[in-house]
């Protein structure tokens, strides 16, 4: 009987590890989704501020407006790249951590769905024992 409870005990725990896990990074899934949205919407935004400094040049046709219309676009380049690179960073992190949750639960993290890939095997099912 003691060992009837202690697989029960057993295979809940990791059936409770298993949602848990799938759970994190479910939430780590969404946290990239929201990033990427956020990478492009700066490079839109960086695409306006470009146009707005082109447009604001275009009557001029001077060279020394060119050139000031040159660094303009440099710096604003230079701010985007330095943004979108902070958030890729985070994106990076965040499938760090993911893998590092697929590592710990020994799923490979393709195709797992997620239930029954905690480690346990096909015959066992969370708080019933396989039978011998």
């Amino acid at each position: 009987m003691s060992d009837l409870l202690t697989s029960m005990k057993r295979a809940s725990q990791r059936f409770a590890g298993a949602v848990a896990d799938t759970g994190a990074k479910t939430m780590l899934k969404t946290d990239v989704v929201f990033l990427e949205r956020d990478i492009k919407a700066r490079k839109q935004a960086f695409g306006i501020e470009i146009y707005d400094i082109l447009q604001s040049n275009s009557t001029a046709t001077t060279t020394a407006s060119a050139t000031i219309s040159a660094s303009e676009i440099q710096t604003a380049y230079e701010e985007c790249q330095a943004d979108i690179q902070q958030l890729e960073n985070k994106v990076n992190s965040k499938r760090g951590e993911m893998e590092a949750i697929d590592r710990s639960s020994g799923v490979g993290g393709v195709g797992g769905s997620g239930v029954n890939s905690g480690g346990m095997d096909d015959a066992e099912t969370p708080g019933i024992p396989s039978t011998p």
